[in-house]
């Protein structure tokens, strides 16, 4: 793991609680996760911050989607590989 997303696709910086929410307002769609798609985004709730990891490949979404106890939400962003800097 190791590519983020702090911010949207005009260049603001996404709140620290509400990665979700400004992602979703920027034109990411709320999906279940239960499997691997282009552009998957993985919020996880760590406490006082979200991050926003992009899952680019199966093994990232396999990684991303333990049960590791924490709170996650799945979105597709169609700028997913661009916001998060993805460079493989």
């Amino acid at each position: 793991m190791g590519y983020y997303i702090n911010e949207n696709s005009k260049g603001k910086t996404l709140e620290v609680q509400g990665k979700a929410k400004g992602l979703v307002a920027d034109g990411a769609k709320i999906v279940s996760g239960e499997e691997f798609v282009e552009n998957l985004i993985c919020v996880v709730k760590n406490g006082l911050f979200e991050a926003a990891g992009y899952a680019y490949n199966e093994a990232e979404w396999k990684i991303f989607s333990q049960d590791d106890g924490r709170l996650k939400l799945w979105l597709v962003h169609p700028d997913a590989k661009e916001l998060s800097g993805f460079n493989k």
